[in-house]
């Protein structure tokens, strides 16, 4: 098979459509991730507390991985929080801000 060949091509293409398609609910998690923020904090806090957001039921129900988004918006400059991850238990005291 050659890089020409048409089911190289449909392999590439398809691949690029999943990339698409990731990026396009990763954007869109890392903008709930905001309104959740701000819905399960305190008003008028930009904060919330890990424990607090990964026990929220429209989080659990939401999120496919919410750690994994926790980390996307971090990368991105939207949220902040101390370490590199949290887990359930030992970092449910742990803040999430959002960047302003």
């Amino acid at each position: 098979m050659t890089t020409n060949s048409p089911e190289i091509k449909s392999t590439i293409s398809s691949s690029d459509s999943n990339v698409r398609e990731y990026e396009s609910r990763l954007d869109e998690e890392c903008a709930q991730l905001l309104v959740d923020i701000r819905r399960i904090g305190e008003p008028g806090e930009p904060f919330v507390l890990f424990g607090e957001l990964f026990d929220d039921d429209e989080v659990a129900n939401y999120y496919e991985a919410l750690v994994g988004t926790l980390k996307a918006a971090k990368k991105r400059g939207m949220i902040d929080f101390k370490g590199q991850m949290l887990l359930k238990g030992p970092h449910d005291k742990v803040k999430i801000t959002i960047c302003e």
